[in-house]
């Protein structure tokens, strides 16, 4: 009951904002953070590691021009798998940029 006596009946903002600079930083909240971020860091390494095979996948069946399903598109069909091809290669390109930066 003491210790309530003690406490200040009103504080300042910019008080308040200084003590809280100052305040030193609870470590499970720090690691409860650090766990989620890496959790969330691992689920979307995962996610981009589904993309890069899916990407794989489709630009094989693509640079495979004889297959059935090209047979009977037009060329501006066939443009336009192409440019999509360009463009998986460049998210893959993307993807493997994002995952060697060591930063």
């Amino acid at each position: 009951m003491s210790e309530s006596n003690n406490l200040p009946q009103s504080i300042s903002h910019k008080k308040l904002y200084l003590l809280m600079l100052k305040a030193k930083k609870d470590l499970l909240s720090i690691s409860e953070s650090n766990n989620k971020e890496s959790e969330e860091l691992n689920e979307f390494l995962h996610d981009l590691d589904n993309l890069e095979n899916i990407a794989k996948g489709i630009i094989k069946k693509v640079s495979s021009k004889n297959d059935k399903i090209f047979r009977e598109k037009s060329s501006n069909s066939i443009m336009a798998i192409d440019a999509m091809e360009v463009h998986l290669n460049m998210v893959i390109q993307a993807i493997n940029v994002f995952k060697n930066d060591k930063n």
